[in-house]
């Protein structure tokens, strides 16, 4: 097999904490990189587009980190050039531009994979292969105020809960409620989501600019057991009925028995399946490349995303404090 000619597009502090990745595959060629966090470098120089003229040489482009300009119009351009893109989530791609990438991509044939690389991946995949049906999930994101986020990670830790409850759940969002709490700022300091699907499950997603201590976690209730995933402490649990003493209770008549289902529940810590997941990414952007495999993550699950973030941006209940 032909290597794939990449080229990565991004920070120069971006770019390098990519290239050691990208130098170790045997199934890249890196034909170039382009820091296109920097206007400067997209003028055109005697009618030639410096980013046209990037991409011109690759089969892929590599999008790291947050900083690009034009991002929008840079993407359509390397799939009008029917190139396969790789792209960090979820960069605050618009929900419109997503929708015309999306019909863009069927006429190119290009591929487009969204790469995980926020440290969350181990954990949440290690917690979804747990998970089966769920009635509930609880999500919670708390940034703690001593720390300074900037725009794009806040969007995106609310990106990433959005799209670990849609992922888990496997079905279409029938209805979206939203809390806004006003406190401290003229932005919502904490917001408040409700998420109900088509298949009864429910989804409550509270995210909070202004926490004390950091929270990230993941909770998800189905018949029989409880996962639950932390992501600062890189933990998932499993809580359910301990069998031994489910079949000693049969013994007993329910009316006599001191075993409550509080004295049958055992929590057991599973153990987390920790991969490279860069490294991951960039392997399985081969294999959907080559064997035509649909991504993880993929233009529609981004969109999907992309029309919770509106919904919660536009719908009009708020709350006051």
């Amino acid at each position: 097999m032909s290597k794939i000619k990449i080229g990565i597009a991004g920070s120069t502090d971006s770019v390098n904490q990519y290239l050691p990745f990208i130098n170790e595959q045997k199934h890249y060629e890196l034909v170039g990189v382009f820091d296109s966090s920097k206007s400067e470098n997209f003028e055109t120089f005697y009618g030639l587009n410096p980013f046209l003229d990037f991409a011109k040489r690759t089969d892929a482009v590599l999008f790291c980190g947050g900083q690009h300009l034009n991002l929008a119009e840079n993407l359509i351009n390397c799939i009008r050039l029917s190139k396969h893109i790789i792209i960090e989530k979820f960069n605050q791609i618009d929900y419109y531009d997503l929708v015309k990438i999306q019909k863009l991509l069927k006429e190119a044939g290009s591929l487009f994979y969204f790469s995980n690389v926020s440290g969350t991946q181990s954990v949440y995949t290690t917690a979804r292969q747990l998970i089966n049906n769920p009635s509930n999930i609880s999500a919670k994101v708390h940034l703690p105020y001593v720390k300074t986020f900037t725009e794009l990670e806040k969007y995106n830790f609310l990106a990433e809960s959005v799209d670990m409850v849609i992922r888990s759940v496997s079905s279409p969002i029938a209805k979206i409620k939203v809390n806004r709490h006003y406190i401290f700022n003229q932005q919502p300091d904490e917001l408040k989501v409700h998420l109900l699907f088509d298949n009864g499950t429910v989804a409550d997603i509270t995210y909070n600019l202004f926490s004390k201590n950091a929270i990230n976690t993941f909770t998800a209730y189905q018949k029989g057991k409880i996962i639950a995933a932390d992501f600062d402490l890189n933990k998932v649990e499993e809580t359910r009925v301990d069998m031994m003493m489910e079949n000693q209770l049969s013994l007993y008549n329910d009316s006599n028995s001191n075993l409550t289902v509080a004295n049958k529940m055992q929590v057991f810590e599973k153990k987390i399946l920790y991969f490279d997941a860069l490294q991951k990414d960039l392997l399985n952007f081969v294999d959907c490349i080559t064997n035509h495999v649909s991504p993880l993550v993929g233009i529609e699950e981004a969109i999907n995303v992309a029309n919770v973030l509106q919904q919660i941006q536009y719908t009009p209940h708020e709350s006051f404090v």
